[in-house]
């Protein structure tokens, strides 16, 4: 099984949510390249539930896996969020709906739009000021662009995309050194490291 190649997509695409710093990543994997994806998943679940970290498939088209990865007790928080419940339940969500039914009726929605659902955003854990100005905009006429479209606090948002840029540098290099995401995951100190290369700042 290809694991070195999957822990470098995940390196490089979900180490904000490896460090604790943010509620969830989308990844794509290609299943050409990496049919075996299903059972390498199978093969970190346990250690990364460790963590409170999990993978869910959202989409599985002829190509691709989109799979999302996320902190379940973080994500569930902003997902309580009365704004976000109220944006959810006009996309069709149940209001009182578990983690797991919600992904299931995103995957739903990804099926019938064939495109990213515009709620995405709300499961990425993005501020709700951009979700809700990337709507009401069709995507257009944003602030800034980084890691999302900013139609609110810019400067909020420069600074949380530095985070997430230390973060991917970080893991990144610690697997070019030779070290696995599960080692990585293990040495909690690592986190106070990314803090103190950040100043302070969250």
């Amino acid at each position: 099984m290809n694991c070195q190649r999957f822990e470098e997509i995940i390196s490089h695409h979900c180490s904000p949510v490896l460090m604790g710093e943010k509620p969830a990543n989308l990844v794509s994997f290609s299943k050409e390249k990496m049919p075996e994806l299903p059972d390498i998943m199978k093969m970190y679940e346990e250690k990364f539930a460790d963590e409170d970290i999990y993978m869910e498939v959202i989409c599985g088209c002829r190509k691709h896996y989109l799979v999302l990865v996320y902190r379940k007790e973080v994500l569930e928080e902003y997902l309580k969020q009365p704004e976000v419940v109220e944006l959810l339940v006009q996309d069709g969500y149940s209001k009182n709906g578990e983690l797991k039914e919600k992904f299931s009726y995103l995957r739903k929605r990804f099926e019938e739009k064939k495109e990213f659902p515009h709620e995405i955003g709300l499961f990425l854990g993005y501020p709700l000021e951009d979700v809700k100005g990337f709507r009401i905009n069709s995507g257009a006429g944003c602030k800034f662009c980084g890691y999302w479209k900013v139609y609110g606090d810019v400067e909020k948002a420069k600074l949380q995309f530095e985070v997430y840029d230390r973060c991917r540098a970080f893991v990144c290099g610690q697997i070019k050194q030779g070290y696995s995401i599960l080692q990585i995951l293990a040495d909690h100190g690592n986190r106070n490291i990314l803090q103190l290369q950040s100043g302070g700042r969250k």
